[in-house]
């Protein structure tokens, strides 16, 4: 991606695998880099119910993280990737 200022790095990260009891491995994730600020993509389980997979999606700007959500990979007859934004609760004493 010369030129462009964009560099793509890939990392191992141990999943669990939900169909498996006590089941885990590594996996690749990967993360985009533009100068001090980075998304992170970091797989974190394997066939959930309904689901292929999923990947936590953070932001990184040199010293901050920041979760932006997940990315799950659907199964069956809805086998698109869907994008669950962080969620926050705010509870009422």
């Amino acid at each position: 991606m010369g030129g462009t200022g964009l560099s793509v790095e890939a990392f191992t990260a141990p999943v669990t695998d939900l169909l498996v009891e006590g089941g885990a491995f590594d996996i690749s994730g990967i993360v985009l880099r533009v100068d001090n600020r980075a998304v992170k993509f970091v797989p974190v389980f394997l066939y959930g119910q309904g689901m292929t997979g999923c990947m936590e999606v953070t932001f990184h700007d040199g010293g901050n993280v920041t979760s932006l959500g997940r990315l799950f990979m659907r199964s069956g007859t809805a086998n698109n990737w869907i994008f669950t934004p962080l969620c926050t609760y705010i509870i009422s004493p």
